[in-house]
């Protein structure tokens, strides 16, 4: 079967396309991944993992494996003290974290009218209890 140059070309055109979207891969874990987070590249999941724990001071990680584990693909969800140090070793920054947000203070007409719709929403929750009873 003979395959013109036209038709060799397009599918080759393709195969580059898909290699180039996935070329890059996870400094951490190895996983494919396709933008910068925090300084480096890295999968989706690092990013969010790495969000929700870098400046957790609430909780501290230990690792039985005296911080030995290494990060891959097949076990990238184990041993979160070893993920985390990976992730500061690879370059991820905390400097990098978007200020929080501010939010707008509640008017004092929306709160009294909370307040107002609160023994509703208590009766309304009695009634239907007495349903189910």
């Amino acid at each position: 079967m003979l395959t013109s140059n036209s038709e060799l070309d397009s599918s080759r055109s393709i195969d580059n396309e898909k290699s180039r979207k996935y070329s890059r891969e996870c400094r951490i874990c190895g996983a494919p991944a396709e933008y910068r987070y925090f300084g480096i590249i890295a999968c989706t999941s690092r990013k969010t993992f790495f969000k929700r724990n870098a400046n957790s001071t609430k909780i501290r990680f230990k690792c039985d494996n005296n911080d030995q584990c290494k990060i891959n693909i097949n076990n990238r969800h184990i041993r979160t003290s070893c993920r985390l140090a990976k992730c500061f070793q690879c370059g991820m920054s905390t400097d990098m974290f978007r200020a929080p947000r501010q939010t707008k203070p509640k008017s004092i007409s929306l709160i009294i009218a909370q307040i107002k719709d609160q023994p509703e929403r208590v009766r309304l929750l009695k009634n239907s209890m007495l349903i189910y009873t």
